[in-house]
């Protein structure tokens, strides 16, 4: 194998791997965004139950809140995280085309030569 087919093939590799890594990276993040999200489901599901009054955590303090101020952050923390999702979800959609490529022309490269 000559010299510069076995730089590429390596920097085939290391493109390979970094995808990967960003996909790992990328699903890890999409499991933590759809934890809040059902954290935030379950708060908004207290809210919507809630008989007396309502406390919000505004930094180191803890504050009486209306429930329509409550259920309308709640709302929209779960809108963001809907949207950090849908952004998340495509960008591993487009990597795991990246990485179908990627592997499908690191295989080939690696195939032997006719004899």
């Amino acid at each position: 194998m000559e010299n510069n087919q076995k730089k590429n093939i390596e920097e085939k590799t290391m493109d390979y791997q970094r995808i990967n890594e960003q996909l790992e990276s990328l699903s890890s993040q999409k499991d933590r965004f759809s934890m809040q999200k059902a954290e935030y489901k379950n708060a908004e599901t207290e809210i919507t139950n809630a008989k007396g009054k309502i406390y919000s955590a505004v930094g180191s303090v803890i504050v009486e809140v209306s429930k329509e101020d409550a259920s309308k952050t709640i709302k929209e923390k779960i809108e963001m995280v809907d949207l950090r999702l849908s952004v998340i979800t495509k960008q591993i959609a487009e990597l795991s085309e990246k990485e179908k490529k990627a592997r499908a022309e690191l295989e080939n490269m690696l195939k032997p030569a006719p004899s």
